[in-house]
């Protein structure tokens, strides 16, 4: 049966990368997330996006949970402006709580939330955010997923309001074998940046992007992500590449 959560009390503050990138510049790197939480997983995991400009980004980051309600993920971020060197940016302490987990019928869903406190390197306003997170598996192979995100400046420099974002991804497992693994899956995903809730602009003015994706995973643990986003909007990049490399253990 649906089994709510109800998470861990103890709260830890966690340092967040914003990286080089405006507060309002597009995710290259970012998922669509995943609520489920299992103790003693652990894993690693690569990423790298680049947007249509030539701008690079990456990341590298260790998880791990300590309770069936309670995950932290550690994460160095990255950043190369076209034609430029290699910057570090950040380092991230993201802090993961389930309050809801999906029945093994299938019925209910998994319920999440996290919470970061973003430290800049290299001066400038910190930031702190927040977010739910939201996953269903549903009708034989399908899983959607949903995140809500708000973000807010802190300290010496800040600006005032809330940055708002939302994410929603869709996606089937695939039946058949090819790479050597059998658990394939093939999606869509839309990204939307709405702005400051000081002042929402109209929707051309928001950054919204769409497009497919393609998972993967193998029996010794190693998974990979990879998909490409369109822009929707005036506001919104072009165009942009991902590619996303781990391991669980």
């Amino acid at each position: 049966m649906f089994k709510p959560r109800l998470a861990t009390p103890t709260i830890i503050l966690g340092f967040a990368a914003l990286g080089a990138l405006p507060a309002h510049a597009q995710s290259l790197t970012g998922n669509v997330g995943s609520a489920n939480i299992t103790t003693g997983d652990s894993s690693v995991e690569a990423r790298t996006g680049i947007a249509d400009n030539g701008d690079v980004a990456a990341r590298v980051h260790y998880q791990h949970a300590f309770s069936d309600g309670y995950q932290l993920r550690v994460i160095g971020s990255f950043s190369q402006p076209d034609g430029q060197d290699w910057d570090f940016n950040a380092l991230t302490l993201e802090n993961w709580f389930q309050w809801a987990e999906e029945a093994k019928d299938g019925t209910g869903f998994n319920g999440g939330f996290r919470l970061a406190y973003d430290f800049v390197d290299g001066g400038g306003p910190d930031g702190a955010e927040a977010r739910l997170t939201l996953t269903d598996k549903f009708a034989d192979g399908w899983e959607w997923r949903a995140n809500l995100i708000g973000e807010v400046e802190t300290g010496e420099g800040s600006a005032g309001g809330v940055d708002l974002e939302t994410r929603f991804q869709v996606s089937r497992g695939l039946d058949f074998s090819a790479l050597g693994s059998q658990d394939w899956r093939l999606g869509a995903e839309l990204y939307s940046e709405y702005g400051n809730t000081r002042d929402i602009p109209g929707f051309k003015e928001q950054a919204h992007q769409i497009g497919p994706i393609v998972k993967v995973e193998w029996d010794n643990g190693v998974f990979l992500q990879t998909g490409v986003r369109f822009g929707l909007t005036d506001a919104a990049d072009d165009s942009m590449f991902k590619i996303f490399l781990g391991r669980d253990f």
